[in-house]
């Protein structure tokens, strides 16, 4: 018999309904969140209309804190359960304990960052997340790959548009400011600080089945760079409206 991937045990929960315990975590985790965001660090949305209502997309921004994957998910209205992320497949996923447990906290989708006889191919990361969104959900990237300094973005890797192209989805651009400052890489307690999420118009995907291999790696750079420049373009916008009020 064939291997699948969706067929996988270590796997197969990315691609069914979630169960009863992830339901509830997921509902206390929102409720826990929406206080946090709402009067703690308040979070004021720009942009919420942009936000595709009827098909699943690839949610993109700058990254400078932990709270950024909450901060996005609150500023759709959406949950956090709608939500997936990409995951390190040697640290979350071959640790058994680490797998088993957190498969009922958070929608983690395995990617292998090291090329190794054990790695997941690419492929098999586009299979999970196609059917993790064919249950309706959403997924979320960092295109700097970790968390930069505060208030400095770091080059854009091209992930996010190769999977947007591979998915056929749209991506959706946001700019963050304020939780580098409510809560910054390296410290232990958030900070009473405003956050404001700029939401940009969606990118649709280029259809890439047609281009050959030079004309496709030429448009994965170029769109990578256009992205990064756009969502520049949001912060410092943001920046400017912060200083002047």
């Amino acid at each position: 018999m064939k291997y699948s991937i969706l067929e996988d045990p270590r796997y197969r929960h990315i691609a069914e309904p979630k169960s009863i315990l992830f339901q509830i975590f997921s509902f206390l985790f929102d409720l826990y969140a929406n206080t946090i965001l709402t009067f703690y660090t308040p979070v004021k949305v720009i942009g919420r209309e942009n936000i595709p209502k009827d098909k699943p997309f690839i949610f993109v921004s700058n990254h400078n804190s932990h709270m950024d994957i909450a901060v996005l998910a609150y500023s759709t209205r959406m949950g956090y359960e709608k939500f997936g992320f990409l995951a390190a497949k040697d640290y979350w996923f071959d640790n058994n304990f680490r797998r088993r447990f957190f498969k009922y906290l958070i929608n983690l989708i395995p990617i292998s960052r090291k090329q190794k006889p054990e790695s997941l191919d690419l492929e098999d990361t586009m299979t999970l997340s196609k059917a993790f969104m064919g249950l309706g959900n959403n997924i979320i990237i960092f295109p700097e790959g970790s968390r930069g300094e505060p208030g400095k973005m770091q080059r854009f890797r091209k992930g996010a548009i190769k999977f947007s192209m591979g998915l056929n989805v749209p991506i959706l651009p946001a700019a963050i400011i304020g939780p580098e400052k409510a809560w910054p890489k390296g410290e232990t307690w958030m900070q009473s600080v405003p956050i404001t999420v700029k939401i940009l118009p969606q990118i649709n995907p280029i259809d890439s089945e047609s281009l050959s291999e030079t004309a496709y790696n030429k448009a994965l750079g170029s769109e990578t760079k256009k992205l990064e420049n756009k969502i520049i373009k949001a912060l410092k916008e943001l920046e400017e409206n912060t200083s002047s009020e």
